[in-house]
């Protein structure tokens, strides 16, 4: 019998090792996944023991030597972290129409009755809704009382808005019930708090105006100014601007701080002002958007040129009508009272005796009979 080394595979059968070799693959590769995905999740939950490990020590460190634990300094801002993270110890008011809304915390029952007897003070004519619950941890209870004392009265001067403590700060906001309401509140927030009181901020604005009225009136000696304006800054640079305008002796300034001023209504006020600095005397005002001017103007030319700046430089929201006259009207009067006294010098003879009648000239037919 004789071997031979050749071997022979029938076709028909290798097919079927290629599907095991792939199936082998799969289970192969499936193991190997399997394997990383264990790995991964080991590594993982190692790292989460580890963190929480150092997140329970922060801050420590051990004395090699004596073994004993050593606090870490603390950041140069950690009272203020852990001031933000302290709870906030908040008391509220708002006052809206008839309603006047308590909310918030309060130290306990008696503080509460003290707080309402302040309440009814300041607001006898309002309804009060009192949702204030009592909870310890704020202010010393005078500071507390003293703070919510303050508010009520800042709010008092409101026609709408709120005071709010969060702690020892006090934030006010809301529309005034008119300028001189205004004026207090302003002194009184600017001016010496209650034992550790600090104002967090102040949104208190004028009252509001509507129409919005502004209005100035040229006089021989005199400019008058009257009407609403938007701020105490506003109202400086309008006197700086009518000094530099009016050679007036006086500036009566009656204005009135109020809000709801149209968009450029500080445009509008500059042009008006400039056209009345070139009249002899007048007056301009302006009503939401609608501006008027009169006067009398010094010649007709400055009165045409007065309407052509003022229809120049207004700002296209506004409208404008002007009633300017001139003095060329009134020269006739001005000539007659020039002519006169001229004419009874005349008419007076020599001895100073009026006669009533012109002088005759030595030349004519009366004179010579």
């Amino acid at each position: 019998m004789t071997y031979s080394s050749r071997l022979t595979f029938n076709s028909r059968e290798r097919p079927l090792p290629r599907r095991h070799a792939s199936i082998f693959a799969r289970r192969v590769q499936t193991r190997r996944v399997a394997r990383l995905c264990h790995a991964a999740v080991c590594s993982l939950v190692l790292a989460l023991g580890l963190a929480a490990f150092a997140l329970a020590h922060v801050g420590e460190a051990h004395d090699g030597g004596s073994g004993r634990v050593i606090l870490a300094e603390a950041p140069a801002n950690a009272d203020d972290d852990a001031q933000a993270k302290k709870k906030a110890y908040v008391w509220s008011a708002l006052r809206t129409g008839s309603m006047l809304r308590l909310r918030g915390l309060v130290p306990s029952e008696e503080d509460r009755r003290i707080v309402l007897g302040m309440v009814k003070a300041h607001f006898a004519d309002l309804e009060v809704e009192d949702r204030l619950k009592i909870a310890e941890g704020g202010p010393p209870r005078e500071q507390w009382l003293g703070a919510v004392s303050f508010g009520l009265k800042q709010l008092s001067h409101l026609k709408q808005g709120s005071a709010r403590l969060l702690n020892e700060g006090l934030k006010v906001d809301g529309e005034a019930r008119s300028a001189n309401d205004y004026a207090e509140v302003k002194k009184a927030l600017t001016g010496p708090m209650p034992t550790g009181l600090t104002i967090l901020n102040d949104h208190v604005r004028p009252p509001l105006a509507d129409p919005y009225v502004f209005a100035a009136s040229l006089g021989p000696d005199t400019l008058v100014l009257t009407g609403s304006v938007p701020s105490e800054e506003r109202r400086k640079d309008l006197k700086e601007l009518a000094r530099r305008l009016f050679e007036r002796p006086m500036l009566d300034d009656q204005l009135q701080l109020a809000s709801g001023a149209p968009k450029r209504w500080n445009d509008a006020v500059e042009a008006a002002l400039r056209a009345l600095s070139r009249l002899d005397s007048g007056k301009i005002s302006i009503s939401g958007l609608a501006l008027s001017i009169e006067g009398l103007a010094p010649d007709k030319g400055t009165a045409v040129a007065v309407s052509y700046q003022l229809k120049r430089d207004l700002p296209s929201l506004f409208s404008s009508s002007e009633s300017i006259k001139w003095k060329e009207a009134d020269m006739s009067g001005s000539a007659g009272a020039m002519i006169v006294p001229r004419i009874n010098e005349i008419i007076k003879t020599d001895n100073g005796q009026a006669t009533g009648s012109l002088p005759l000239s030595p030349k004519s037919p009366r004179s010579s009979n």
